[in-house]
């Protein structure tokens, strides 16, 4: 654990939602919780389309031609680099 009480710089989980044709679950993309003011990091990964921004908690968009552990392992990277330059 940090001196701040955080545990961990980021946490990334698939973003569920339901298929409204088939009403079956469906993986559209992730919920990361990392720092503020990451989103601009975030759009610069390529395979990452679209990021909504809500404080410390992002939604992203991914585009279906990327691997999504790969874009999972990118988007942890890329924020702890960041991260650390910027604190």
């Amino acid at each position: 654990m940090k001196n701040d009480g955080r545990i961990v710089d980021v946490i990334i989980k698939d973003n569920i939602g339901e298929d409204l044709k088939t009403g079956l679950p469906i993986v559209r993309g992730f919920i990361v919780w990392a720092d503020v003011g990451m989103k601009d990091v975030l759009k610069l990964i390529p395979g990452i389309y679209y990021v909504s921004d809500y404080g410390t908690c992002y939604y992203i968009d991914l585009d279906p031609r990327y691997d999504r552990e790969f874009l999972r392992a990118e988007i942890e990277a890329q924020i702890k680099i960041n991260g650390e330059n910027n604190g």
